[in-house]
């Protein structure tokens, strides 16, 4: 995944190190050609007035750097050496006049050669010298940008920051919007270079909506024309059974019976996952968590009974927490429900809270016939069946569980009891002050 921000200041950076660099390197050579020019000026000067002035009595006498010190050399007509000055070089009098360049005494030399009526007037300067002169200018013109680039570069990244943290606001909107959410992506603050993205975002939400709304709407309504025909299927089939029935006749009408039971089980399964579907957000409370489980299990106690189960709620002190009811209430009767309807006559259902690290952990223990291995990815997939087939199920409970743990922010957990047969269902719920109330003793 590519960041938008450290692509822009990586190129930021190297056009702003190449600018430097390019800067620098021209300013030195615009810089030494114009010490150059400048220079060979002067030697030209210096041996203009040289054959007239080379005594060595003159004042003030000012010695300048071994470096930066010329040589000067005049000779008369018979090549017989009459004056020099300077570091002590032997550079031989050039053959043509004007410039040349000499290498003597191991360095390069700029050389002019002049002459008058009875004089060759020769002046040195090294090269050196030059370039020196040329590299002081350079820096002095680099330095001052070299030491604007991090300041142009913290200018920069201010202004790209400034510029994405209204893509960093639309992120945050988009990661706190729930999957239902309708309205529309905001504009404020964001590049006009992105405004196309989000509005193509905003449709593609609205077409989205419009699926989910045309899903729901489908299979509410078919729900609903299946509860009426299913009940007066129901009360045929119950007016059918007051009857007088030989055996075979009885027990076909109890078979029925057991289907028209499913069927509706199967349609309300439908109806609650729609509800749950819709995200119909209630509003939090303050709930008992022992009195609710208790009064959860309670309703599941006769089921139980009836197929020889023994159903317990584990004593835990009374403990406040603040969340939306509803939708525990829906998670913790679904796990209920599983462990009975998949726990053989004989076997135990457990109920119970316990606190783990910073959260309160509500638990379903069974000691029914577990989940395959190859099933527990697909468990909160609608109409997913792990039970045997000899067992009544919709595979809707957990869809219809995880869904409501989503939209409160539980962890729904299920699996395998480790080292005993049997499952384990688990919602954590999180003790900080932006989801749930910490847990506290009821006060007397």
């Amino acid at each position: 995944m590519t960041s938008l921000r450290k692509t822009v200041m990586g190129y930021v950076t190297g056009l702003l190190i190449f600018v430097g660099v390019a800067a620098a390197v021209t300013s030195y050579y615009f810089v030494k050609y114009e010490v150059n020019s400048f220079q060979d000026n002067a030697l030209h000067e210096v041996a203009m007035t040289a054959g007239m002035v080379f005594r060595q009595d003159i004042e003030p006498r000012i010695d300048a750097e071994l470096e930066d010190q010329l040589v000067i050399q005049i000779w008369n007509e018979a090549q017989q050496p009459l004056h020099r000055s300077g570091p002590v070089v032997d550079i031989p009098l050039q053959p043509e006049l004007g410039y040349s360049d000499v290498t003597a005494g191991g360095e390069r030399w700029r050389v002019f050669r002049s002459r008058d009526a009875g004089h060759a007037i020769q002046v040195s300067q090294r090269w050196s010298a030059r370039e020196e002169v040329a590299a002081y200018a350079a820096a002095g013109a680099a330095v001052p940008l070299a030491v604007s680039i991090p300041i142009a570069w913290l200018l920069i990244w201010w202004a790209v920051k400034r510029v994405l943290s209204g893509l960093g606001n639309l992120s945050s909107e988009i990661g706190a919007r729930s999957a239902d959410a309708k309205d529309a992506l905001g504009l404020t603050g964001i590049p006009v270079e992105v405004v196309p993205l989000i509005t193509a975002m905003n449709s593609l939400i609205e077409r989205h909506q419009l699926a989910l709304e045309t899903q729901r709407r489908f299979v509410s309504d078919a729900a609903h024309e299946l509860r009426t025909p299913l009940a007066a299927l129901q009360i045929q089939i119950d007016n059918l059974r007051a009857r007088e029935l030989s055996g075979p006749s009885r027990e076909t009408a109890q078979d029925l019976l057991d289907g028209i039971r499913r069927a509706s089980y199967s349609v309300n399964q439908l109806m609650t996952l729609v509800r749950a579907d819709a995200s119909i957000e209630s509003e939090a409370e303050v709930v008992d968590a022992q009195a609710l489980i208790s009064l959860i299990a309670a309703g599941f106690a006769p089921v139980a009974e009836a197929k020889g189960v023994t159903l317990t709620v584990q004593s835990q002190p009374d403990c406040a927490l603040h969340v939306r009811a509803d939708d525990l209430r829906l998670i913790v009767s679904n796990l209920i429900d599983n462990a009975v309807r998949y726990t053989r006559e004989g076997g135990s259902v457990s109920v119970g809270t316990r606190r783990l690290d910073d959260s309160l952990v509500i638990e379903v223990l069974d000691t029914g016939c577990g989940i395959p291995e190859s099933a527990i990815p697909h468990l909160y997939d609608r109409f997913f069946r792990a039970a045997p087939v000899d067992i009544d199920g919709t595979g809707l409970g957990l869809a219809i569980a995880k869904s409501a743990a989503d939209r409160s922010g539980f962890t729904l957990t299920i699996a395998n009891r480790p080292g005993v047969r049997g499952v384990s269902g688990q919602v954590a719920i999180r003790l900080d002050q932006g989801d749930v109330a910490a847990l506290s003793p009821k006060a007397a």
